[in-house]
């Protein structure tokens, strides 16, 4: 980053083109690869769902055939004539039974392939083809199949096992069925062990070698044992039984790092699920010659992007570096340079753009300069409201009536608070003061004031936090709220006139309340009071101006008057603010 942060902009531009181009190529591509990968995978999903679907109904096809068969076994004039024996406990036509039922049996066994072998045991005896060899050293009351189908008490399909009841030790499927008879019959069960090698070769069916179908049980075991590692591996990780709880669909996992498509249809006739089981990169594998391709043209492209950049780049930066020269012209203080262009582009746009800011900037002195003289007239009225010769005449002539009369120490009080009103005042040319010094400032006026008119009013100065009293303040804030208090509020009063100035903080924000109980204002005085100045120069709009000045908008003035009621003036102003850097 630091090396390209040292480049021209130049090698900036082409780098840019580079990059604009390479990464909407790989963007495009690799957009495509997803979209085809997702396309491909909904429909691989689709289609081995069908497949699935389609495995299912053949597999429920051949139990269901598998069930008939049995039926048509159960309702054979032989087996009917044995279960007459069982029920009534005849034994004595045990053999002429066995013959009989052997054809049954050979009957059953061509109509089915799959069928390895039936037995039927029953209280009489055990009957099963001549043709099967039986295994004497294991009774059917000891298997497996005897303790299920005592437990459960239902016809049901038992797991690949190995076959106990003949010799051989094949491994089979077995279906157990209760007999049909006309009268109940207790302790009578058909077992049909089925081919396991035929049934694996039926479930499995025509799937490639990316995909694996197989059973599962209720328990998410597989109905006879998995020969594909694949299989074994995503039933040892014990996540299908709870995909495959809901009706028939397909899920996602991933095992070992990888990811593995699942398909699933539960079959009726059975607590079984055709289940498929394949790679996802296998059904993707296609897509790897569109990824080298996406590969193949980013570099095609890079190439010829960086043919092209640079004549580019050059015809781009033309404009510019004029814009440049007239930047340094700029700098040396020459704000009469102008950039032309015929240009209409962006740059162009800059170009004028950078022209009207320079006639700004030559505006924006003008400004300052005219606020700065603004500024200055709002401190000089400030000052002139303080040395109103009016009251100024009042109050030396008050002091001269004092002497005259013999009142010294009014007299001599009356010339302090004037001296130092006036030292506050100028507050040594600063125009920022604290709050103390600004109350004080406006305390020796009302002093001076109530000594002019006395009896005319009194006042009361309240600080509700004493913390207040250093924050800083413009000078000379308060004496115009109560001069025009004592001017306008009492000009119709001879008594009982009452100014309360009061300071309270909440927050962020303190505010400065002065109150009068004089005559008042209606709405229109009161709007007035904030647009006109003054005959002497000086109203609250100087001062709202004044206020604006040092705090911008976080200052707020507000003014409660109504006739007969008196008028409050209120300021907010912030804790933390004010734009001079002035201090008292």
């Amino acid at each position: 980053m630091d090396s390209l942060r040292r480049q021209s902009f130049r090698n900036k531009l082409k780098v840019a083109f580079l990059a604009v181009i390479v990464l909407s190529v790989l963007m495009t591509g690799g957009l495509s690869y997803y979209i085809s990968a997702v396309t491909l995978e909904k429909n691989a999903l689709k289609l081995t769902q069908d497949t699935v679907a389609r495995s299912a109904e053949i597999v429920d096809e051949k139990l269901n055939k598998l069930m008939l068969i049995m039926m048509t076994f159960m309702i054979s004039q032989p087996f009917h004539d044995m279960l007459k024996d069982v029920v009534s406990g005849d034994a004595s036509r045990y053999y002429t039974h066995l013959n009989d039922l052997d054809n049954v049996f050979s009957q059953a066994r061509i109509a089915e392939p799959l069928i390895h072998s039936i037995y039927v045991y029953t209280p009489i005896g055990e009957f099963y083809p001549s043709s099967m060899n039986r295994n004497r050293l294991t009774a059917f009351e000891d298997t497996s199949l005897y303790e299920r189908v005592e437990r459960e008490r239902k016809n049901l399909w038992v797991e690949g096992h190995e076959d106990r009841l003949f010799s051989g030790k094949e491994r089979v499927l077995s279906l157990i069925l209760e007999p049909i008879f006309d009268t109940p019959v207790s302790g009578v069960y058909i077992v049909v062990n089925i081919r396991e090698d035929g049934f694996r070769k039926l479930v499995q069916g025509d799937a490639g070698e990316e995909a694996a179908n197989f059973l599962l049980n209720a328990a998410g075991e597989t109905v006879y044992p998995a020969k594909q590692s694949l299989v074994r591996q995503a039933v040892d990780t014990g996540k299908l039984q709870g995909m495959m709880n809901g009706p028939n669909g397909s899920h996602s996992f991933e095992m070992n790092g990888r990811t593995y498509l699942l398909n699933y249809a539960h079959l009726g006739i059975a607590d079984w699920t055709m289940t498929t089981i394949q790679s996802r990169a296998g059904v993707l594998k296609d897509l790897v010659v569109v990824k080298w391709l996406i590969v193949a043209v980013a570099l095609v492209a890079f190439a010829v992007t960086s043919l092209i950049s640079g004549a580019f780049a050059r015809y781009l930066l033309k404009p510019l570096q004029g814009l440049l020269k007239v930047m340094k012209r700029v700098e040396s203080n020459d704000l009469t340079a102008r950039f032309e262009s015929r240009s209409g582009d962006e740059l162009g746009q800059v170009g004028l753009r950078f022209n009207r800011m320079l006639e700004q900037i030559v505006v924006l002195i003008d400004e300052v300069t005219e606020a700065q003289t603004h500024k200055r007239t709002a401190e000089i009225k400030a000052l002139s409201a303080q040395m109103d010769p009016h009251f100024l005449y009042n109050t030396l002539n008050t002091i001269y009536w004092k002497l005259k009369l013999k009142q010294i120490e009014p007299s001599q009080q009356m010339v302090l608070s004037l001296s130092r009103l006036f030292q506050l005042g100028l507050n040594n040319g600063r125009e920022i003061t604290t709050l103390a010094q600004e109350l004080e400032h406006v305390r020796q006026y009302l002093e001076l004031q109530s000594s002019c008119y006395e009896g005319l009013f009194s006042y009361e100065i309240r600080v509700r936090d004493p913390a207040l009293s250093a924050l800083s303040i413009p000078r000379i804030l308060l004496q115009p709220l109560a001069e025009n208090s004592i001017l306008h509020g009492f000009r119709d009063l001879k008594d009982g006139g009452r100014i309360e100035i009061e300071v309270a903080g909440d927050g962020e924000r303190w505010t400065i309340a002065v109150r009068d109980n004089g005559c008042g204002m209606d709405e229109d005085q009161v709007r007035t009071l904030f647009r006109l100045e003054s005959k002497k120069g000086y109203a609250v709009s100087n001062l709202l101006r004044r206020l604006q000045l040092y705090y911008g908008d976080d200052a707020e003035l507000q003014a409660d008057s109504a006739p007969e009621r008196g008028t409050e003036i209120r300021i907010s102003l912030p804790k933390q603010g004010g734009h001079s850097d002035e201090q008292a």
